[in-house]
């Protein structure tokens, strides 16, 4: 039970947070776990998933000063993690040639060229551990410090929407700054390899 101190839209903002940040997880680890093609569907498809998702929880935005700089601090956090978690340490990407798509590889299965990111363990852990340490605290603020997280936000005069709509723009941002600098990563791969192939068409096309 929620303590007299939490408010009523933190006590509710568990549920909307265990679900956002199961499905965008899920959607995620399996858009980029492995070799995959970097293909709009493909880069779009977990931010698409947190816009079809964010409807039902977003309910308004509080335009407060302190209000606002937890949200915009929320948004700001995701951006910095999802350029991380694609960063060249975590995620490498690199041009292939004869690409073709991992399910249902036939003999006849068209190939062609694409720029391929490879993901692994230290992708997904960063995921993971992001996602766990957010429903970690929608779980302390019902069950654990209710009590301390009502007066930090009575003190600190943050509305108790500003603090889910943060979580909100933390998932969003995250998947939002994860495609850009995935589908810019994918476009250099695309462009380094497009100027060798270049150059000795024109050697290839050259009179001797």
């Amino acid at each position: 039970m929620a303590g007299p101190w939490l408010p009523a839209t933190v006590e509710a903002m568990t549920a909307s947070i265990v679900i956002l940040q199961l499905a965008v997880l899920a959607v995620v680890l399996e858009s980029d776990l492995g070799r995959r093609k970097i293909g709009w569907f493909r880069v779009l498809r977990p931010v698409i998933t947190v816009l079809a998702i964010v409807p039902f929880f977003f309910t308004a935005l509080p335009t407060a000063r302190n209000d606002l700089i937890l949200q915009a601090a929320g948004a700001l956090a995701g951006a910095l993690l999802g350029l991380a978690s694609v960063s060249p340490p975590l995620v490498s990407v690199s041009y292939d040639p004869a690409w073709r798509p991992r399910w249902f590889r036939t003999a006849r299965t068209r190939s062609g060229p694409a720029a391929v990111s490879q993901a692994g363990l230290g992708y997904a852990a960063i995921w993971i551990a992001v996602t766990a340490a957010r429903l970690g605290f929608a779980y302390g603020a019902q069950h654990l410090f209710p009590a301390g997280l009502g007066r930090f936000l009575a003190g600190h005069m943050l509305s108790d929407t500003a603090l889910a709509n943060a979580f909100i723009f933390l998932s969003l941002g995250m998947d939002l700054f994860r495609s850009i600098l995935l589908w810019t990563r994918g476009r250099r791969a695309r462009l380094a390899a497009a100027v060798p192939a270049a150059a000795a068409a024109l050697q290839t096309g050259s009179p001797r």
